[in-house]
């Protein structure tokens, strides 16, 4: 029997990451778990390219997922979110709430916040990026545009783009407390 490992490697993989993910649980967004290397590897499959708010939607999506499973959240997740923008796939693959699924939907408020709801019990939590994050992500955004504006083998670009995959490496990460914040609402969501 021939075995196709190109095959099996993205399931065992993805078994991997749901089982990190399932095993871990925490009462608050700083004891949270980064996510693990295989889900941001996914993520980048899914959105097409690396960049801040793909990141910020998984880190915002697993913490406040993680959150709501610690204090006991049951049944599907549902969540809202309020910005139309690259955070949104983030989310479809940190929470595992989707379009396809319906349980993902998005106001276009211009506001980076998700309000997670475990349904079987109305326990929500709401997460935001940290002062921190924001700034590293409009840091991204910034250099980025400088970058695009030099020659494609400009040394200079390339400290740029360095800076900006270094900033994309602290965003998957640094300590969840430090991206994320995220409150326990305890009160079912309206929609």
């Amino acid at each position: 029997m021939r075995v196709n490992f190109c095959k099996l490697l993205p399931c065992v993989a993805f078994a991997g990451v749901m089982s990190m993910a399932v095993s871990f649980s925490s009462a608050a967004a700083a004891d949270t778990p980064t996510p693990a290397t295989a889900l941001y590897e996914q993520l980048e499959v899914f959105h097409g390219h690396v960049c801040a708010g793909s990141l910020f939607g998984a880190r915002l999506g697993f913490a406040a997922k993680e959150a709501l499973k610690a204090a006991g959240g049951t049944g599907k997740f549902k969540s809202n979110y309020y910005d139309l923008s690259c955070p949104v796939d983030g989310i479809q693959v940190g929470a595992g709430t989707t379009y396809g699924n319906k349980a993902l939907v998005v106001q276009d408020r211009d506001e980076h916040r998700l309000v997670l709801t475990a349904e079987g019990n109305g326990l929500t939590a709401e997460a935001r990026l940290t002062r921190k994050a924001e700034e590293m992500g409009l840091r991204t955004r910034d250099l980025g545009k400088k970058a695009k504006a030099l020659g494609a083998g400009s040394p200079d670009r390339q400290k740029l783009e360095q800076e900006i995959e270094n900033i994309y490496i602290w965003l998957k990460t640094a300590p969840a407390g430090e991206v994320v914040k995220v409150t326990m609402l305890n009160k079912k969501l309206k929609r």
